[in-house]
């Protein structure tokens, strides 16, 4: 026994929906699963807006909302069903697939493929291998939220969204209909609260360590006071270290200095030689420079000179342009001589056939009595017309046997046509698959008299497959809206087809316009045997016949005449074909469908699409043989018969024409007698009649005087205008001659030139050698001097290191005023350090220890102070970053909350109920892990407004709430879509149809996202609308074929049910 198939059916509002038209981003266009669950194979396509599945308990509905949640990389634990996606495996099955297509409103839909195996899922986007981190990357970007029970409340977690906490249902609502920082900023929040705390905390523990620091550093001031005496002393010792190297230093620089100003001397003298060299290098460079200027100057002439012959040459071409002019008007002149004379020499043959005429009418006599010879044939002519009616009469009885015959036969052949006729055979398919189309063929066909040109009947009848087994191709490659598109040559003709069919009918059909182009346009880019080796037998074009303009249909919007189609041996080849050809999009192989796209971005990557072929179902049929055989027979009997009749009816037919032959003779005869008598009436219309030409022809004269004296002006003012480009080509010729003459002149002053700079540098040469001799002696006392200043810089940086002092920065002002203090001279410096260190052996020491201590709490205190201020600054700061965070916060959301309040009491009111949603505030505001939402329900007169819980309202009203809710979502935020399942499960008959009517009401209207609502039954007599998609569900093991259902008799039989 076959394993069951699952099939989901879809019933569509009036509104005929082609392609993506209607859905947001990420909203689902199809889904399909292989081996999921309870699932063998299923794919259904839902519709943009509000989609209710039904279907009996266990049929797989929930299993679809399990596989858009696992199909978006949503986590097991979502659905409560399996602890991890291997438990959605079907039993027996070694994996399972889930392919979701998501609609992309700038390109190629989101096709997201995840196949399940035991142990892990690989997963693909748009035929592309991808990861799952790649997959929730691109679902939160879509703004896909599984795990948000108020965007996907899958049938495990209904009851879960009644017994969500107060805080749980805030933070869904923020993440599911707040403004896209909203969720994050109460996050922030929570999360700044408790780092203000943690910074209080830390506040108060560097204040109480900075006070208990203070008081014990009062306690050593005494023993402090002790040992800065003993400093100073050793400061003071320390100061006049640090002068004696700078005085060294500016000794050394005092003799540096002398020796400078003895350079500035030698420096002169070498000077005043180099000036007396300067005038011969001044010389030579006025003479390079001559030199350029010349150069710039040539260049010049070159670029006008170019110019002038660019002028001259286009003179030049105008001037052959007007030769041309002047010599079709030559031409044109001649012509009109000539037809002239073509003209006179009919006219002279006109005369001469008037003149025979006349000749022959003056030579005819009078007329002869020929009247008895003509009663005599007159009379003949009557008995045999006599004879030919008898035969008539006798012919006629049989041909109106021979017609009965043939109405017969033809009965029979039409019936049998229909039989082996593909195109009622495929007519009947049409009916059965879109009725309106079908009405509307047969309304064409008794109206074609309305249009001004031809409208083709669509494809499904029109298209002739050469042989059956290729159907499957043209039906994977032409979409179903076009196979039954009707195709019009004229566009008003479109336009009227459409308002009589589809206005005035109601009929929903499509009608398209053939491109104005000839069918030989479209030809293949390769002949077929460039695509041979591959296994590619033909074109797609050549698999079928139809009428030309549906050829070109075809051509332009489906590049029929560019996709070669292949065997089995094609697909063993594919990678092969794919880089040697990388300009083939789409071809076919035996079984499947291949098309490949090359990325506009990065490195440009290809990814294909590998499609299997379904088997056809509108291009070919079968046919009634027993019946085609009967009707065969019976034709056989008839033929016979008529072909007896046919043979006697000749034998009649046969002598009816000899009698009429006999009779063309007598005819012919009389109107013989009768020409004798009207022949000269006859030669006195033909002497009019050639008369009447000759005028004619005379009044067609040309006035070749009047023609020359045209083409003459005509060529005077061409010549005119050939004189004037002729003068200005002298002019640019002449000016080209000048420059050049001038570029010659330039050329030899550049030699000139060239000559005069060679000579100077030449006698600079000689002028140098003096000059480099003092140079070299100049550069001998710089050297010293350097090495005299390198000294200098030594003892500079050693007096610099003695005061701490950077290299690249002066003494400090400082330092300088605390050296006014100290000796200038270095015998000085050195009896004062003796001193003050007697002095400071004198002076009680202290323990260093204890100055330690003190000095490093000092630092501490000085550090605590700055912290402490530090800290209290920012807890302040943070304090105003939370207030600032807050009031973005807390201001959207009471707008958001007030504007669901809205939307839920109004929902609650058109059910006679009343509904309140609120923002619950903590006692402290700064609690900000305390916010949440709270629901308020009433459902009867005589009670009170109260919370939602579990405890306190019925399933059912808990059921009513979150769909309402939702629903109020709905109206705030634009998410792909929503999916609620069985949550009418414990309603009442009447909460259910007003929460239904509510939904098909509020879901519907454009704009408002795609939402699905899963329910194993429907209350009898709902509203529905045109914007909203039923599908039921069907499983089970003993479904029928898809292919045998029959909705339109199953529909009907419903109605007759009572």
């Amino acid at each position: 026994m076959a394993k069951p198939k699952a099939r989901t059916n879809q019933r569509q509002g009036e509104t005929q929906r082609d392609g993506s038209e209607g859905f947001g981003e990420g909203s689902i266009v199809r889904v399909k699963l292989e081996n999921f669950v309870t699932y063998d194979v299923v794919e259904f396509r839902p519709g943009p807006h509000l989609n209710v599945i039904i279907g009996p308990n266990g049929t797989g509905k929930s299993t679809l909302v399990c596989a858009i949640c696992l199909g978006v990389a949503g986590k097991p634990s979502v659905l409560n069903r399996a602890p991890n996606s291997a438990g959605y495996i079907k039993y027996g099955c070694q994996r399972a697939i889930i392919e979701l297509e998501l609609h992309n409103p700038d390109g190629e839909n989101y096709v997201i493929r995840r196949e399940i195996s035991k142990n892990k899922s690989d997963w693909s986007v748009n035929g592309r291998q991808a990861t799952q981190k790649a997959v929730e990357e691109l679902a939160s970007r879509l703004k896909i939220q599984v795990g948000n029970l108020c965007q996907f409340l899958p049938q495990e977690k209904v009851g879960e969204f009644a017994r969500m906490t107060k805080q749980e249902l805030l933070e869904n609502t923020e993440k599911a209909a707040g403004p896209e920082n909203m969720y994050e900023n109460h996050q922030k929040l929570k999360m700044a609260r408790q780092e203000s705390k943690q910074l209080e905390a830390r506040a108060n523990s560097v204040i109480e360590h900075y006070e208990d620091a203070v008081q014990k550093n009062s306690r050593l001031e005494g023993d402090v006071q002790q040992y800065q005496q003993r400093e100073r002393y050793r400061q003071k010792i320390e100061l006049l270290q640090k002068k004696r190297p700078w005085v060294e230093y500016e000794e050394k620089r005092s003799q540096f200095t002398k020796e400078k100003e003895r350079k500035h001397v030698i420096e002169e003298h070498l000077k005043k030689a180099r000036a007396a060299y300067a005038p011969m290098q001044a010389k030579l460079n006025d003479a390079e420079k001559k030199v350029e200027e010349i150069n710039v100057l040539m260049k010049e002439k070159y670029n006008v000179i170019k110019e002038h012959a660019k002028q001259a040459a286009n003179k030049s071409k105008n001037i052959e342009n007007e030769t041309d002019k002047m010599q079709e008007i030559q031409d044109d002149l001649n012509a009109k001589r000539s037809q002239e004379q073509s003209r006179q020499k009919r006219v002279k043959n006109l005369h001469a056939q008037l003149d025979a005429i006349q000749a022959e009418y003056d030579n005819v006599g009078d007329e002869e009595d020929v009247q008895p010879a003509i009663e005599r044939v007159s009379k003949d002519m009557q008995d045999t017309s006599r004879s030919m009616t008898q035969a008539s009469h006798r012919g006629s009885a049989v041909k109106m046997e021979l017609d009965q015959l043939r109405g017969d036969i033809r009965g029979k052949q039409d019936v049998l046509n229909q039989l082996q006729d593909v195109s009622n055979r495929r007519l009947l398919v049409l009916q059965q698959r879109h009725r309106h189309t079908y009405e509307a063929v047969m309304w064409l066909r008794s109206n074609r008299h309305e249009f001004n040109g031809v409208i083709h009947e669509p494809m499904i009848v029109t298209l002739n497959m050469k042989d059956p087994r290729y159907a499957k191709y043209v039906e994977g490659h032409v979409s179903f809206n076009d196979m039954r598109a009707f195709i019009c040559e004229d566009q008003d003709d479109a336009n009227k087809f459409l308002a009589r069919v589809r206005d005035e009918q109601g009929l929903r059909v499509n009608a398209v316009t053939a491109p104005r182009v000839s069918l030989n346009q479209f030809k293949a880019s390769h002949p077929l045997q460039y695509y041979s080796k591959y296994g590619f037998h033909s074109y797609l074009k050549d698999l079928f016949e139809c009428p030309d303009p549906v050829m070109a249909f075809l051509c332009a919007m489906y590049k029929v005449h560019q996709i070669p189609v292949g065997d089995a041996s094609t697909r063993d080849r594919v990678e092969v074909l794919l880089r040697e050809h990388p300009d083939l999009n789409t071809f076919y192989t035996e079984d499947h469908q291949y098309n490949v796209k090359r990325s506009k971005y990065g490195n440009r990557e290809r990814s294909s699409r590998v499609t299997e072929l379904r088997q056809p179902s509108l291009l070919t049929s079968s046919s009634d043989v027993a019946r085609e055989q009967a009707l065969a027979a019976e034709l056989q009997g008839l033929s016979e018969t008529y072909h007896t009749k046919e043979k006697e009816f000749k034998d009649h037919e046969a002598t009816y024409k000899q009698l009429e032959i006999q009779l063309n003779k007598l005819r012919q005869e009389k109107k013989d007698l009768q020409s004798k008598r009207d022949v000269k009436r006859r030669l006195a219309e033909k002497i009019r009649a050639k008369k009447e030409i000759i005028q004619r022809t005379e009044g067609e004269a040309i006035n070749i005087e009047s023609e020359e004296a045209k083409a003459n002006q005509k060529i005077h003012k061409i010549n005119l205008r050939k004189i004037d480009l002729l003068s200005d080509l002298k002019k640019h010729t002449q000016e080209c001659l000048q420059l050049s003459m001038e570029k010659v002149r330039l050329a030899l002053q550049h030699s000139e030139a060239m000559r005069e700079v060679s000579d100077i540098e030449s006698q600079l040469r000689e002028q140098s050698t003096s000059l480099r001799t003092q140079e070299r002696e100049c550069e001998e006392f710089k050297e010293n001097l350097r090495r005299m200043k390198e000294l200098a810089k030594r003892l500079l940086a050693d007096a610099k290191a003695a005061t701490g002092t950077r290299e690249d920065q002066e003494l400090s002002a400082e330092m300088k005023k605390a050296f006014e203090s100290c000796p200038n001279r270095l015998e000085d410096i050195d009896a004062a350090i003796h001193e003050e260190q007697a002095r400071a052996d004198l002076t009680l020491a202290v323990d260093d220890s204890v100055i330690r201590d003190f000095n490093q709490r000092k630092r501490e205190i000085r550090r605590l102070e700055t912290e402490k201020e530090e800290k209290i600054k920012a807890l302040e700061d943070h304090k105003k970053e939370i207030e600032e965070l807050r009031r973005g916060w807390i201001e959207p959301l009471e707008e958001l909350v007030e504007k669901i309040n809205k939307n839920f009491g109004d929902f609650f009111s058109q059910m006679n109920c009343v509904g309140e949603v609120d923002l619950d505030r903590p006692e402290n505001p700064e609690d900000y892990e305390k916010y949440g939402i709270r629901i308020k329900v009433k459902y009867r007169a005589n009670e009170q407004l109260r919370e939602l819980t579990p405890g306190h309202q019925s399933g059912g009203e808990c059921s009513v709430a979150t769909v309402l809710y939702l629903m109020a979502l709905q109206e705030l935020s634009m998410c792909p879509f929503r999916c609620v399942d069985e949550i009418n499960q414990g309603m009442d008959a009447s909460n259910e149809r007003k929460v239904f009517e509510l939904v098909v009401h509020t879901m519907s209207r454009p704009h408002t996202g795609q939402y699905f609502l899963l329910t194993p039954k429907l209350l009898p007599d709902l509203k529905y609308s045109n914007h909203m998609n039923v599908l039921c569900v069907y499983n089970g093991p003993n479904m029928m074929n898809h292919a045998d259902w029959n909705i339109k008799k199953f529909i009907r039989r419903r109605a007759q049910i009572p």
